[in-house]
């Protein structure tokens, strides 16, 4: 790779930033990024195909890819559970192959990913906080020692950069999920009130009785308390219940 690749950081960053300000989700996010990084190490003569992998609680969560192709070689990885990436994501470390024919650091991999036309790769960890998530950077080329040391920096370089807007998408995605699931769970307790209270009415009983009820027929039924509690609601014709946010 030659030196006129090198992108200034500012240049970087603010790719980064509007990449993020462009798409919907962290998914979304990732795949542009993934084809970003794609352009970034690639040349004229010779194509480059970058895997991203966010993990978390150490498993993988979401892969994003800048190609078919891309995508295609990240699951030979998976298929074996293990790999450049996933080992940069769990151990935090930089993983470099010049040349697959010659490296037997993954041996069944390693015959695999060769087969599949690669030779070389580079996975290079993002530095996240460990609570949020683990992602790293996998480049892979058709061609032995395709990342000299120039190029091995250039990817940590712009692993930095490109860290914090990745970091940015994991926590916006995180929060939104977090909201999903409080609204979820407090329709879930509305229609669940909504069904204790025609219970009471009907039964003349108190609430912990009528609670009681519900638990019960959802346990005989073998469905969730919800179900059942919409189920009485509808008999008794309440029709969909809402829960009002303000």
């Amino acid at each position: 790779m030659e030196d006129s690749q090198l992108v200034e950081p500012s240049s970087v960053v603010a790719d980064i930033q509007d990449l993020l300000l462009a798409t919907p989700d962290v998914e979304a996010f990732l795949d542009e990024l993934a084809r970003h990084s794609a352009a970034m190490f690639s040349t004229p003569e010779r194509d480059v195909y970058c895997g991203i992998t966010l993990m978390r609680q150490r498993n993988a969560g979401t892969v994003a890819s800048s190609s078919e192709r891309a995508r295609q070689l990240d699951e030979i990885q998976y298929a074996y559970a293990d790999g450049p990436c996933l080992h940069a994501c769990r151990e935090g470390t930089q993983v470099h192959i010049p040349d697959f024919e010659k490296d037997n650091t993954w041996p069944e991999y390693n015959k695999d990913i060769t087969n599949h036309g690669v030779r070389s790769v580079l996975a290079v960890p993002f530095p996240l906080s460990d609570n949020i998530a683990m992602a790293g950077l996998n480049l892979y080329a058709d061609h032995p020692n395709a990342f000299d040391q120039a190029a091995v920096q250039r990817a940590n370089d712009y692993v930095q950069q490109a860290s914090k807007g990745l970091q940015l998408a994991v926590l916006i995605a995180q929060h939104s999920q977090t909201a999903a699931n409080l609204r979820a769970a407090m329709e879930s307790r509305t229609v669940i009130d909504v069904a204790t209270g025609i219970i009471i009415a009907q039964n003349r009983c108190t609430q912990v009785e009528a609670m009681e009820l519900i638990k019960k027929a959802s346990s005989n039924r073998n469905v969730k308390l919800r179900v059942v509690a919409q189920a009485i609601v509808d008999s008794a014709g309440g029709g969909p219940i809402q829960t009002v946010f303000q």
